[in-house]
């Protein structure tokens, strides 16, 4: 396994405001994750861990210090360069799936793609690939909103997926699904582990503490890494 560093995280702090009040969220944090780790940041609900995802994939700045991808500061570029690094580097899963229920399974995945100028012949291929993975190809032409929370899910790795990102973010991935279904979503987690992806969960769920394959739980309490 490489040992090159693919999020930095230095000195990082986020304070909402709200009514007046100063509100830490995120208190000097500082992280580093390399290339094929896979990291779980185990925390209850309100420790921050969601704004610190929020924060690594430039989808919020921080009050002060850094998030680095690949050595490229997401946290200080404008929204448009820092959408662009995202839609190349990082896939998200998150809790709620996202997903357009309207439109098929094959409709939902392919849109990340629209905009990468590739040719349809490309796309689709990537498409299926991403498909075959997440093992969703048998309800390609199915709309999301016939799917099953599980299905959903798979879907949505799927979409994470298909730009061949080499950072996975989750966000409570498991919080709508049953058991049996996040014992086949951190099936999925593994295999994409074994394909060197570097993998960030935010969660609370105690299936995370001991995973088949390797990684390093960090507990976040109030806003700080314990």
């Amino acid at each position: 396994m490489s040992n090159k560093t693919m999020i930095q995280i230095e000195n990082l702090y986020r304070t909402f405001h709200h009514a007046g009040n100063a509100m830490p969220v995120l208190k000097d944090i500082n992280l580093s994750i390399g290339q094929g780790e896979c990291v779980v940041l185990k925390g209850v609900s309100g420790s921050g861990k969601t704004t610190l995802l929020s924060l690594i994939a430039g989808l919020d700045k921080p009050s002060s210090g850094k998030v680095l991808i690949e050595g490229e500061p997401i946290s200080k570029l404008p929204d448009l360069f820092a959408s662009e690094l995202r839609a190349k580097k990082i896939g998200m899963i998150f809790q709620h799936f996202n997903l357009f229920e309207h439109l098929s399974v094959n409709e939902n995945v392919t849109i990340p793609l629209i905009p990468s100028g590739l040719k349809m012949k490309e796309i689709h291929e990537k498409v299926d690939d991403a498909l075959k993975v997440a093992n969703i190809m048998h309800k390609k032409e199915v709309l999301a909103s016939r799917l099953s929370g599980g299905e959903k899910q798979r879907t949505a790795i799927a979409r994470a997926l298909v730009a061949s990102p080499n950072i996975i973010l989750c966000d409570e991935p498991t919080a709508n699904l049953d058991r049996d279904n996040s014992l086949l979503f951190i099936e999925i987690l593994g295999e994409l582990h074994r394909m060197g992806k570097t993998i960030v969960i935010a969660t609370h769920d105690p299936l995370f503490d001991s995973l088949s394959f390797e990684s390093t739980v960090i507990p976040m309490v109030d806003g700080m890494i314990g």
